[in-house]
């Protein structure tokens, strides 16, 4: 079993979405962006999912370590 989230594929039921950062990353060739996501059912109501994300880089242009809260409704 398959699905596909293709323009041209049959619809599902999955979701896609885009999670803004807070910052602008300018990254350099060899530099490495490290980072973890976490997705969890929202505890008072479990229609909604509650993301995490963290990320960190220490550029020679940037740096940076966040961690920032996204509600998807």
């Amino acid at each position: 079993m398959g699905f596909s989230i293709g323009p041209r594929s049959r619809a599902t039921h999955w979701k896609q979405t885009v999670l803004y950062l807070e910052d602008v990353l300018t990254i350099c060739e060899g530099e490495t962006i490290i980072g973890s996501m976490t997705v969890a059912q929202n505890k008072k109501n479990p229609r909604d999912v509650d993301i995490m994300v963290k990320y960190s880089l220490s550029g020679r242009r940037c740096v940076v370590s966040r961690v920032q809260f996204y509600k998807m409704r």
